[in-house]
């Protein structure tokens, strides 16, 4: 069913508005015309009537009568023609002794009358040869009307290209780089066809180059981290070494997490959900993230058993980034995370926002807060990018001194056990 705001179907009512307008236009002048011709000779028979009559007056005979109506282009017909249908007067003039003239108008056709009572004899004149042609205005109509279909059909033609062009652009929007001019016209829908296309491309070829330098920059990270994590192995000092592999784990999953929000990014990564337990979401997410001595990270975890719908490796970045901010940015670095619900619910007490929570969605955005433990601003955007890739909604509220970050119909099963 075509949608009702489409410019095509606007086009559409459009064409047919004037289609109507236009036919009723032309059936009015048409029958306005013929009101006017028939006026015209209504008012001529008028006037041949009242000469006729004054002659009358002045003595003419009925032969002088009858050579008069020859003279100005009227001919006797059969009376026949008038008297098989019903006679409507109407002019009805006083007899003069003998000869009475009058004139009827049957079947939009006007006759003049005398009757002559001395010798009972009744004749009937007309100019009437045949109607007026209408012809013309009827072919001048039809053109017309020929016409304004053929610019239907022809603007219908320039705009079926948008749908074409939308479907092109949906599929740019889904990750499909693809992009074909799919519009040769002249016209601006052609010209914008092909804008696209060159932009499309063009767009293409930097996403090429940024994945190229970004698996670059991955590779040669990956590089040092190796070799430094070699290096570890051959310390003596055991708390030193558990610790130095600690940081390389970590700085080795921080890639691993880049690499798969950049496949997400660009649509190449395949979301796969399982059902997991809430507890195995968080110890896989304390494995991946660093431990600090001086940063306790005190998590209360309730509804532990609960079950969870989702791509397991992606929650658990979602969710590790969410744990990493709470902790972060706490007033005394608590935080809870519970079930509300079919939602899992991150809880920490601290300050509230300076600025509006969608500004916060942005890569590297700063609010300018001074917080020694802030990073490159990257941990919401990775949040909402890794949330939105599953098919989850990311809400939040702030309610009396804490901040609750909802992620939205991800539990399928509710069970409450409290740690």
């Amino acid at each position: 069913m075509p949608k009702t705001d489409s410019v095509i179907v606007k086009i559409t009512l459009l064409f047919i508005f004037s289609s109507i307008s236009f036919i009723l236009f032309v059936l009015y002048f048409i029958s306005s015309e013929i009101d006017k011709n028939n006026i015209a000779i209504e008012q001529r028979y008028y006037s041949v009537v009242d000469n006729v009559n004054d002659l009358l007056k002045f003595g003419y005979s009925l032969d002088s009568l009858q050579t008069y109506l020859f003279d100005i282009g009227y001919y006797q017909v059969n009376d026949e023609v008038i008297s098989k249908v019903s006679q409507k007067y109407l002019l009805n003039y006083i007899q003069n002794d003998q000869i009475v003239v009058n004139m009827k108008k049957i079947n939009n056709h006007y006759y003049i009358t005398i009757d002559d009572f001395e010798n009972k004899a009744h004749f009937v004149y007309t100019d009437y040869k045949i109607s007026k042609d209408y012809t013309t205005y009827h072919l001048i109509a039809l053109l017309a009307f020929i016409t304004l279909i053929f610019f239907y059909i022809l603007v219908l033609k320039s705009l079926l290209p948008l749908s074409l062009l939308r479907r092109e652009v949906n599929k740019f929007a889904n990750g499909n780089m693809d992009i074909k001019v799919i519009s040769d016209n002249v016209d601006e829908i052609g010209d914008l066809s092909r804008e696209f296309a060159k932009a499309a491309n063009k767009i293409n070829e930097m996403n090429k180059a940024r994945i190229l330098f970004l698996r670059a920059i991955m590779h040669e990270l990956k590089t040092p981290i190796t070799k430094g994590r070699i290096v570890t192995e051959m310390l003596s000092d055991t708390k030193a070494k558990d610790r130095l592999i600690s940081v390389f784990t970590r700085l080795n999953t921080i890639i691993d997490d880049f690499a798969k929000i950049e496949e997400m990014n660009t649509h190449n990564y395949k979301i796969s959900k399982t059902k997991f337990k809430l507890i195995d979401l968080i110890q896989n997410i304390n494995k991946m993230l660093l431990i600090e001595e001086e940063r306790p990270r005190n998590v209360m975890l309730i509804n532990r058993e609960s079950e969870i719908l989702a791509d397991f490796d992606v929650m658990s970045l979602s969710v590790k980034n969410l744990l990493d901010n709470a902790i972060k940015y706490s007033d005394d670095q608590r935080v809870v995370i519970f079930v509300d619900g079919s939602d899992l619910v991150v809880q920490n007490k601290g300050k509230p926002f300076k600025d509006d929570i969608n500004k916060y969605f942005s890569p590297f955005y700063s609010d300018g807060s001074d917080n020694k433990q802030k990073g490159l601003g990257l941990g919401m955007y990775i949040i909402k990018n890794t949330i939105d890739a599953q098919g989850f909604v990311l809400d939040y509220k702030y309610i009396d001194g804490n901040h609750y970050f909802y992620i939205k119909d991800c539990i399928i099963s509710n069970i409450a056990n409290d740690e």
